[in-house]
C-alpha cells in the first residue's frame, strides 16, 4: 500500500475521503474533519492519511483510496475521556503508567464525538483492507513518534474494526479494552407510533403512549430547521442543560462558539427540531444529522421555567417515530450514557472497545489482568442494564476471549 498524509482539510483530496465514508458514520464525514480541525486545541496536530493500493487491476486499484485514518497529537488529553492512564491503570507496570500520564498523546481514527473509525470504500477485497489497515496503522504509529507520544489510542470503535487494529498492532504490544456503549434506536422497525408501541414490552406501553398524548395536548408542536438558522435560539437551552449537569464553562458565548462553527461544516446535514408552545416560544430542541439513512442525535436543550412534559423523549423518540420517519430511517443513533431511559424506551446497545499501543516502547501489558477487565467489565454493564434491554443482551457476544 502507498500511503499519502495531508496535514490539513485544505490539503485533502474531499472526493477521495467522502468516497470512503459512504458507509460511515457521520463523524468520520470531512464535515466533521473540519470541524476537529478548527477545535484542536494549542499544540495539538491532525494528519490525514490515505492508502492507496499499487495493483492498479485491483478493485480501487492505485487511483482509488483504499481505505483512511485521521491521526492527531495532543500535549495532553483533549477531554477527561481521552485519558489512556485511567484505562490503563492497574494493567501495565507503575513505571510505564507514570510515564505514559506524563507524555503527550497520539489518537488514531478521531477524538471528538466519541465514536472512532478507520472508514474504507465499499467492495474492496478482504486482503486489501487488511493491507491498507496495516500500511495505515503503521504510519499512524511513526507520526505518533515523531510528535513525542508514548501511547497511540484508538477509542470508541466496534469491535469488528478494533479488533483489525489490534491485529495489525500485534506486533506492537496492543492492548484491547471494552471502553463504552454506545445506543441506537431502530426506527427502521414500525411505520408508525403504534406499531413500535406494540414492540415494546407490554409494560412499558403505557407510559410512552402517555408521554406523547401529554405533549400533544399541551399544544406543543415540534418544526425542523437547519442548525445555521437557529443557532441563537438553541444556545440559551443547551447553556442551561450543560450547566444543570455540572458543565460550568459551557456557557451562552461558548455553545453558540461551537454550533456556528458545526453549522459552517455541517449545515445542509443537520435537523434540529425545536419544540414550541402554541405561541411559538421555544421550550426545547435535538439536534441530529443524517448521514443517508442515518439519523445521529447529537446534542439537546431546554428552557428549564417551562413545564418538562418528556420533552426529551418526544424529541428524540416519538416524534420522528409517529411522523413516519422510519420509512427512510433506518436507525438513530444516540451515543454514550443515560443508558436506562433511553433503553426502556427501545434503544438497542453496541459495545465499543478501545486500542492502545506503546510508541516508544511496548506498555507490556498483563494479559491475564487485561482479560479479566474486560470480562469484569462487561459482565457487569449487562448485569446492570440487560433488563432494560428490549431483548436483553448477550453478554458472552461482546466477550474479546
Amino acid at each position: 500500500m502507498r500511503i499519502t498524509g495531508y496535514g490539513s482539510l485544505a490539503e485533502l483530496p474531499a472526493h477521495e475521503w467522502d468516497a470512503l465514508t459512504v458507509g460511515a458514520t457521520i463523524y468520520s464525514s470531512s464535515g466533521f474533519l473540519g470541524v476537529r480541525e478548527e477545535e484542536l486545541p494549542e499544540g495539538a496536530q491532525a494528519h490525514h492519511l490515505l492508502a492507496y493500493d499499487e495493483d492498479a487491476s485491483a478493485p480501487g486499484g492505485a487511483g482509488e483510496a483504499v481505505a483512511g485514518l485521521e491521526v492527531y497529537s495532543f500535549l495532553r488529553p483533549p477531554h477527561v475521556i481521552y485519558t489512556p492512564a485511567d484505562l490503563l491503570d492497574g494493567l501495565i507496570p507503575q513505571e510505564r503508567h507514570a510515564h505514559l500520564a506524563a507524555s503527550p498523546l497520539a489518537i488514531g481514527a478521531g477524538w471528538s464525538e466519541f465514536r472512532g473509525q478507520l472508514p474504507g470504500r465499499p467492495g474492496v477485497t478482504a486482503e486489501q483492507r487488511r493491507s491498507a489497515v496495516e500500511a495505515l496503522t503503521a504510519q499512524a504509529l511513526r507520526r505518533a513518534g515523531d510528535a513525542g507520544a508514548s501511547v497511540l489510542a484508538y477509542y470508541f470503535m466496534p469491535r469488528e474494526e478494533a479488533e483489525e487494529v489490534a491485529r495489525a498492532h500485534a506486533g506492537d504490544g496492543a492492548v484491547l479494552l471494552f471502553h463504552n456503549v454506545e445506543t441506537s434506536l431502530p426506527i427502521g422497525l414500525w411505520e408508525n407510533f403504534d406499531e413500535y408501541a406494540a414492540w415494546l414490552p407490554s409494560g412499558r406501553r403505557p407510559r410512552a403512549r402517555r408521554e406523547l398524548r401529554r405533549f400533544r395536548e399541551a399544544g406543543r408542536v415540534v418544526r425542523d430547521y437547519k442548525l445555521p438558522d437557529v443557532v441563537k435560539e438553541m444556545a440559551p437551552m443547551n447553556s442551561a442543560l450543560m450547566q444543570k449537569h455540572g458543565h460550568t464553562a459551557f456557557d451562552e458565548e461558548r455553545v453558540a462558539t461551537v454550533y456556528d462553527r458545526q453549522g459552517r461544516h455541517l449545515g445542509d446535514s443537520s435537523t434540529l427540531l425545536m419544540a414550541q408552545e402554541s405561541d411559538g416560544t421555544n421550550v426545547g430542541f435535538a439536534l441530529r444529522y443524517r448521514q443517508r439513512d442515518m439519523l445521529y442525535g447529537r446534542v439537546a436543550g431546554f428552557d428549564y421555567s417551562r413545564p418538562n412534559i418528556a420533552d426529551y423523549f418526544n424529541l428524540v423518540f416519538y416524534h420522528s417515530i409517529a411522523e413516519g420517519e422510519g420509512r427512510s430511517t433506518r436507525e438513530i443513533h444516540l451515543g454514550l450514557g443515560t443508558f436506562e431511559a433511553k433503553m426502556v424506551r427501545g434503544a438497542q446497545p453496541t459495545p465499543l472497545y478501545t486500542v492502545l499501543v506503546g510508541v516508544d516502547r511496548p506498555l507490556d501489558a498483563d494479559a491475564k489482568a487485561v482479560s479479566e477487565r474486560n470480562r469484569r467489565e462487561i459482565t457487569a454493564f449487562a448485569e446492570e442494564h440487560s433488563g432494560f434491554v428490549v431483548g436483553g443482551i448477550d453478554a458472552a457476544a461482546w466477550q474479546l476471549d
